[in-house]
């Protein structure tokens, strides 16, 4: 195949790369920092955030439940659609 040529080349000058000796000092350095910058949050925001959540569930249940009380009358719509769909043209056999 002629593309196994450019795919080989591309390999030999990714093995031929000389790596930056300073790298893994400078990820693993970001990464003890992330750490310690990692702290856990005060608890009146944990607080905040149950009660917000616990409200939310609350509003969202009353919400449906008043329409499911108000709603409660049965509503039928009869809609006369005949003349929409006209199936006898699909029947007949010159329109196959």
């Amino acid at each position: 195949m002629h593309t196994e040529h450019p795919i080989d080349e591309l390999i030999r000058r990714e093995k031929e790369t000389e790596p930056n000796p300073f790298l893994v000092t400078r990820v693993m350095a970001k990464i003890e920092g992330a750490k310690k910058m990692r702290s856990r949050a005060p608890l009146w925001q944990t607080i905040t955030l149950a009660a917000g959540i616990a409200a939310v569930a609350f509003l969202g249940v009353s919400i449906g439940n008043s329409y499911v009380e108000n709603g409660t009358a049965e509503v039928a719509l009869n809609i006369n659609d005949r003349q929409i769909e006209n199936l006898g043209y699909y029947n007949l056999g010159d329109n196959e």
